[in-house]
C-alpha cells in the first residue's frame, strides 16, 4: 500500500460548514481554503493552487514528476496566481513552479454528515504550449452538486521536449498531468468527492490529453469516465514529429555547439543550469524559424506534443497510439466524444488570409498530404494532394471555393481522427458520439463561408464553462440558454450516471442518445444544434473518401489518422 494511501486513511476532516476560511488536512499538510457563491446564490468552497507534485526545476527539470515535500504551517490556497511557461508569452504569472491541483467543491464532508459527490476533473487545452486554468470556472457544473477540479501541467519544451532515449525521454505534461490524477483519486474524499466516480474531460488538447490517458494503463482505476472535446491523439497536430531534432535545434539558439553536438547528457547538463525563461524564448525562436504553411503544425503536428517513448522506468507511452486504440489497448471506460460542425473556422477568421493560404495549395499540392500518410517521393505526395483536393472541390482550385477549403482544414486537423477514434473506441468500451451544431451567439463563431458549416473550434466551450456575473445568460437569445442548459444536464449525467440521457427529459426532449456501434454500418449520434437530433454517420461523404484514401496506401502502421 502507498505511503500516500496510508495517510489517507488517517487523514480527518476538521471544518464545519459554517466557517468562512474552510480548511483540510491533507496527508503532507494542512491547506485553508475560502467560501464562494455560484451564480444562483449556491454556497462552494474553493481551494485554488494546492501542490500535488514538487517544483519541477534544477535537477528536476525535463523528469518524470514527483509528490511534493511536505509542509508545516497551513497553506493558503485561496488563488492560482501561477501558470507554466507558455511558448510565445510574456506573462508576468509564468513559473517552472507550478504544478498545482484547484478544487471546488459545494459540500464538504464532516464528522456527522459524510459526503461522496461525482467529480469532473478539467485538463485544458491550448496546443500544449499555452493555457491554463485560470478562469475555466464551471460553476454551473458545481451547481449540479458535483465536485469540479482543474490540474496545471507542463507546457512546451519543459512538458515536451524528448531526445528520444532514457535522457530525456518525454512526455511529462502527460506524466503530471497522470500524478494529478493519482493525487485526486487519493484525496478527493476530503473535499466531498467520490474517488471512485472520477470523470476526467477537456477539450482540444485537453481533449487529446484526455485520449492518451484512455491507453495508459497506469491510469486503470483513476477514473471511470472521460468526455473529449474536439481532440484526440489521433489529432495530427497531438503528436510530436523529430522530437530530437526540435530538442537540439532549440537548444542551439542557447549554445550553438548544439548545432553539431547531438549528445544527450551534455543538452540535459546544459539546459538545467539555463535560466527557465531563455529556454522559453528559444522555443518560440526555433518555431518562428520553421514556421510555414507547408509546415503548417495544426495540419502537419505541433512542435512540442508527446511522444513515442524510448523504453524507460517512467514511460508514459512507447508504442504508437493508433495501433494501441485499434487493437483495444484501452482502460475502457464510457465515453463521449465529439466535435463541432465547423472546426477550421477558428484557424480561418480572416477571408483573406484564407484566400491566401487555398491558392497556395493549389500551388503546392503536396502540402495538403498529412504527414501521418508517410509519403515522402515527392510526385506520389502531389498526386495524393490532388485526390484530396478533389474530395472538395472535385478537382477546381481550392482559391475558388474558400468553404471547401475551410472544410479541409476542419477535417484534416480535427473531424477525422475524432470519428475514427469513436469508430474504434466503442469496439471496446460504451461510446457516445456528437456534433455540435448550435450557432448561437454565446459561441461567438462571427465568420461564415459559403459551402462550410457555422461553429468553429472551442465554441461549445462557452456553453459549459462559465464563473461568477459571466454565468448569467440573460441577455443571450432563448436558444442560447436552452443549449447551455442542455449542455450541463448531458455532462452531469455522465458524470453521475455513466450516460449523458438515463431517463425521458423533458428539457433533453425525452431523447435516448444511442451507444455508438458500427458493426452494422451504422454510426448514430446526436447533433446538438437548436434541437437535439439522432443522426447517422456524421460528415459521412467526406469521412468515407479519407478513409479510402489511407487504405490505399498499402498499409496501416500509423501514428494518427
Amino acid at each position: 500500500m502507498s505511503k500516500t494511501r496510508l495517510f489517507s486513511i488517517f487523514l480527518i476532516l476538521q471544518i464545519g460548514t459554517s466557517q468562512a476560511d474552510p480548511e483540510v488536512q491533507l496527508s503532507n499538510g494542512r491547506i485553508r481554503g475560502r467560501e464562494g457563491l455560484t451564480y444562483t446564490n449556491k454556497q462552494f468552497y474553493i481551494f485554488e493552487k494546492i501542490p500535488y507534485a514538487a517544483p519541477p526545476v534544477g535537477e528536476l527539470r525535463f523528469k518524470a514528476p514527483i509528490p511534493p515535500p511536505s509542509w508545516d504551517e497551513t497553506l493558503d490556497t485561496v488563488s492560482l496566481d501561477v501558470i507554466c511557461y507558455q511558448v510565445g508569452s510574456n506573462s508576468e504569472d509564468e513559473s517552472e513552479d507550478c504544478l498545482y491541483i484547484n478544487v471546488y467543491t459545494p459540500q464538504l464532508p464532516s464528522d456527522d454528515e459524510p459526503v461522496a459527490l461525482p467529480v469532473m476533473l478539467y485538463i485544458h487545452g491550448g496546443g500544449f504550449v499555452v493555457g491554463s486554468p485560470k478562469g475555466a470556472y464551471a460553476e454551473r457544473i458545481i451547481n449540479e452538486d458535483i465536485v469540479y477540479a482543474t490540474i496545471t501541467y507542463r507546457l512546451g519544451p519543459f512538458g515536451f521536449m524528448s531526445t528520444q532515449d532514457d535522457v530525456i525521454p518525454g512526455n511529462n505534461g502527460l506524466k503530471d498531468q497522470h500524478l494529478a490524477l493519482q493525487w485526486a483519486h487519493d484525496n478527493i474524499h476530503l473535499f466531498g468527492g467520490d474517488p471512485d466516480k472520477i470523470t476526467i474531460f477537456g477539450q482540444s488538447a485537453g481533449s487529446a490529453s484526455v485520449a492518451y490517458h484512455l491507453i495508459n494503463q497506469n491510469s486503470r482505476d483513476l477514473f471511470r469516465g472521460a468526455i473529449l472535446q474536439s481532440g484526440s491523439f489521433l489529432s495530427i497536430w497531438a503528436f510530436q514529429r523529430n522530437p530530437k531534432d526540435i530538442a537540439f535545434a532549440t537548444a542551439a539558439f542557447l549554445n550553438d555547439t548544439f548545432q553539431t553536438n547531438t549528445n544527450s547528457n551534455d543538452l540535459l547538463e546544459f539546459l538545467q543550469n539555463v535560466d527557465a525563461k531563455d529556454i522559453d524564448v528559444a522555443s518560440e525562436q526555433y518555431a518562428s524559424s520553421v514556421a510555414s504553411l507547408q509546415t503548417e503544425q495544426v495540419l502537419q503536428g505541433f512542435f512540442w506534443a508527446p511522444v513515442v517513448e524510448a523504453k524507460n522506468p517512467d514511460a508514459f507511452l512507447t508504442k504508437k497510439m493508433y495501433g494501441l486504440l485499434q487493437a483495444g489497448n484501452v482502460v475502457g471506460v464510457p465515453i463521449v466524444i465529439g466535435m463541432t460542425s465547423e472546426e477550421g473556422l477558428a484557424h480561418n477568421q480572416d477571408p483573406d488570409l484564407t484566400q491566401s493560404q487555398s491558392t497556395s495549395f493549389d500551388e503546392h499540392l503536396d502540402w495538403l498530404v498529412p504527414s501521418d500518410m508517410q509519403i515522402t517521393d515527392q510526385d506520389k505526395r502531389t498526386e495524393m494532394g490532388r485526390a484530396i483536393r478533389e474530395i472538395y472541390t472535385g478537382g477546381e482550385p481550392l482559391g475558388d471555393h474558400l468553404g471547401d477549403a475551410v472544410r479541409y482544414w476542419t477535417d484534416t486537423s480535427f473531424t477525422r481522427p475524432v470519428i475514427r477514434h469513436a469508430e474504434f473506441y466503442s469496439n471496446f468500451a460504451e461510446t457516445y458520439f456528437y456534433q455540435f451544431s448550435h450557432d448561437g451567439e454565446l459561441g461567438k463563431s462571427n465568420v461564415h463561408y459559403d459551402g462550410a458549416d457555422h461553429v468553429g473550434h472551442s465554441a461549445d466551450l462557452s456553453y459549459v464553462m462559465c464563473g461568477g456575473s459571466g454565468c448569467d445568460y440573460s441577455g443571450y437569445p432563448e436558444a442560447d440558454q436552452i443549449t447551455v442548459e442542455r449542455m450541463i444536464r448531458l455532462w452531469t449525467n455522465f458524470a453521475k450516471y455513466q450516460n449523458p440521457t438515463p431517463e425521458p427529459s423533458e428539457l433533453l426532449q425525452n431523447i435516448t442518445w444511442p451507444q455508438l456501434s458500427t458493426q452494422d454500418g451504422d454510426f448514430y449520434y446526436v447533433d446538438i444544434t437548436d434541437d437535439l437530433e439522432i443522426k447517422n454517420h456524421p460528415k459521412e461523404a467526406v469521412y468515407s473518401k479519407w478513409v479510402e484514401l489511407y487504405d490505399s496506401l498499402g498499409y496501416s502502421d500509423f501514428d494518427t489518422f
